[in-house]
């Protein structure tokens, strides 16, 4: 035998062909067991698969058969039972229709991204301000640059440090979408520290607006 020489066994060439001897034997009886006319039992995986209600996933390779339920799924779950036992939302809540999440479940879902990695949104507002620092408007940008203590095990990192032209320090955080407990974080950060405190959200697809939400007690 000439060295680098491969050889295969019988099985793994048929007419000619290497290795679609198993390919070819695992078709041919799959097609021999939909032509015949009595139930084929399936195997365990794909009968989890067949039992699990829709939208569950589970893990096939998990032979102790525990099922991952998505939070989305869960939530769902949740409306669709206190529907059946009649149940009406709270004061102020809209109700959605069933298996639906309004726009701020959804976001809250989501989640922040890891530490230093932006979103979408955030990234956009960068390009605003490297413009700014390249007309000379402010000196200095960096994205969650600080973290502010607000109490106890409480800290607050606001999205953008931003050193303006003459000096001064501000605190840029950036929403797509602003909510009741956002807001209140950011305004107890401007009365705890002596800097201002900028607001900022999308307004259409270009454009931005600001709100100063710097404490006025300094």
């Amino acid at each position: 035998m000439s060295k680098g020489t491969v050889r295969f066994p019988p099985s793994a060439i048929v007419d000619g062909r290497i290795g679609t001897s198993r390919i070819a034997a695992t078709v041919a009886g799959a097609a021999a067991r939909l032509a015949l006319a009595d139930h084929v039992p399936l195997d365990a995986a794909t009968s989890r698969m067949v039992a699990m209600p829709r939208g569950v996933k589970t893990d096939i390779s998990n032979t102790s058969g525990v099922q991952l339920v998505a939070p989305h799924v869960a939530a769902c779950a949740k409306h669709r039972a206190n529907a059946a036992l009649g149940e009406k939302p709270a004061p102020g809540k809209r109700e959605t229709p069933q298996g639906e999440l309004t726009p701020v479940q959804r976001m809250q879902q989501l989640g922040r991204l890891g530490t230093g990695r932006m979103n979408k949104t955030e990234a956009a507002y960068e390009q605003v301000l490297a413009a700014r620092l390249h007309i000379g408007e402010i000196l200095f940008y960096r994205f969650e640059a600080h973290k502010l203590r607000l109490a106890d095990n409480t800290f607050y990192t606001p999205d953008f440090t931003v050193i303006v032209a003459n000096g001064s320090t501000e605190y840029h955080e950036v929403k797509g979408r602003w909510t009741d407990k956002a807001r209140t974080k950011i305004k107890v950060a401007a009365t705890q520290h002596p800097y201002r405190f900028i607001a900022i959200k999308r307004a259409g697809r270009h454009g931005w607006s600001f709100e100063d939400l710097t404490s006025r007690s300094w």
